[in-house]
């Protein structure tokens, strides 16, 4: 068998290792950038064959779109996209949280815990008597660990919900969507929020109560959606 028709694994390896490279350089692109096959199959140790073949996936993902003779163009998440996205976002997190509450071992919740714990002091802070309401001013390295340890979060969830499709699908898209947005909750100002969700998610999980936990995951990404469609709204105010 020659090298360039490896076995499922190594299609699989290869496809993996592509979707990983090409979604972390689309985290930062606002237009479109071309992918050249042979520099990335180069570039990733592999050969061709397989990565036309993943390109060809993600082009069915909309992650790149195939010009014959001309390469690959890595396109970015658009706006509508986005709003797309978490529509659909809130039904799974939904169902992946409610189902979580009830397979969550004690165990589990303290590693949802563990997540946040670094930015307790902050959470604590700003719920002092007297303190005025934080402007989240935070430095971009604070804003980075917060980011990461919200994908973290939301990973998790979905590997508790013991539903091996969601999380499937949670990893083909979800986490596409969120890295490419994943400054969304600095942008927005949403982080003392967005931390006050969490923590009133894992107390639901917690206390096994799987009506409040979906609620309250469903809540929080419809705080997303509607924050983030009203920053995308045209202003009305007269110059």
């Amino acid at each position: 068998m020659g090298t360039d028709t490896p076995p499922d694994a190594g299609r699989a390896r290869v496809f993996a290792a592509v979707n990983e490279h090409l979604k972390s350089m689309r985290e930062g692109i606002k237009e479109p950038v071309r992918i050249g096959e042979e520099a990335l199959a180069e570039q990733l140790g592999v050969s061709r064959t397989p990565v036309r073949e993943a390109l060809i996936r993600l082009e069915g993902m909309g992650m790149v779109n195939l010009r014959p003779g001309r390469g690959a163009l890595l396109m970015p998440v658009t706006d509508a996209e986005y709003l797309e996205w978490l529509q659909i976002r809130e039904h799974l997190e939904g169902l992946a949280t409610r189902e979580a509450a009830l397979n969550a071992s004690g165990r589990d919740v303290g590693q949802l815990r563990a997540i946040f714990a670094p930015f307790l002091p902050m959470r604590n802070a700003a719920a002092k008597p007297g303190n005025k309401k934080s402007t989240e001013t935070y430095p971009d390295e604070d804003d980075e660990a917060y980011n990461l340890a919200n994908v973290a979060f939301h990973k998790e969830i979905m590997r508790l919900s013991g539903n091996g499709l969601l999380v499937r699908i949670w990893e083909s898209f979800g986490h596409r969507q969120t890295s490419a947005r994943r400054q969304v909750i600095a942008r927005l100002h949403r982080r003392e929020q967005s931390l006050n969700d969490h923590h009133a998610i894992i107390d639901a999980i917690h206390q096994r109560d799987p009506d409040a936990a979906e609620r309250l995951a469903r809540a929080h990404v419809r705080a997303i959606l509607d924050a983030v469609k009203q920053s995308l709204a045209p202003s009305h105010s007269s110059s």
